[in-house]
């Protein structure tokens, strides 16, 4: 009994110190579920930036690919071509396309303009090995001899970028949707590319 006794100071001592490590013990962070997703506007034929826009979503996590949904109605007179964040529903590209005829407006036009963007002496890579391709309307621009585009040119219009530095420095998923408002006979001076960064 005196033995017992003895050790029962030890017992609860041993307990304490295990309560007080228990409360300094790391609080475990929940992961970043704010995202941001990037889009900038190249001229299909000169490749030259004609602006932006940004995203942010919250709540979100990090999925392996860009979480796009696509909706394309090809036109037998007019068609449209819609680009929605999967995880919201919302709708980040909205355009029409008209078959033998020209649409150059976007149904979402608000993008920022070129010269709001700050420009860096360095031009940012990126693996466009791994990069996404939205481009429904590929197959019939072929018939007319669009069967290659140089990405790496595409990609070359916006590199320089400071907020495409940001990107990439966060290792952000690349994405690229052409879009072609006019077809039946293709007008490239109307269509645009689309750079999808996500992060």
């Amino acid at each position: 009994m005196k033995k017992l006794l003895l050790y029962l100071p030890l017992l609860f001592l041993i307990v304490s110190c295990t309560k007080d490590f228990d409360d300094y013990a790391p609080i475990q962070e929940t992961p970043n579920a704010s995202r941001e997703l990037l889009m900038l506007r190249v001229d299909f034929e000169t490749n030259q930036f004609k602006g932006g826009k940004l995203f942010h979503f919250e709540g979100v996590p990090m999925t392996p690919s860009i979480p796009l949904t696509e909706t394309y109605l090809p036109p037998s007179d007019f068609g449209n071509y819609k680009l929605a964040f999967t995880p919201t529903g919302e709708v980040i590209f909205n355009g029409p396309v008209t078959w033998m005829g020209t649409s150059s407006e976007i149904a979402t036009p608000d993008y920022s303009a070129p010269e709001t963007y700050s420009v860096l002496p360095t031009n940012s890579a990126a693996d466009l090995a791994t990069a996404q391709y939205f481009t429904p309307t590929a197959d019939i621009i072929a018939s007319e001899g669009y069967t290659s585009f140089n990405y790496e040119t595409i990609w070359n219009a916006v590199s320089n970028l400071e907020i495409v530095h940001q990107f990439t420095a966060e290792n952000a998923k690349v994405g690229f949707m052409l879009y072609t408002p006019g077809l039946g006979v293709f007008q490239p001076q109307h269509a645009d590319w689309f750079i999808i960064l996500y992060k």
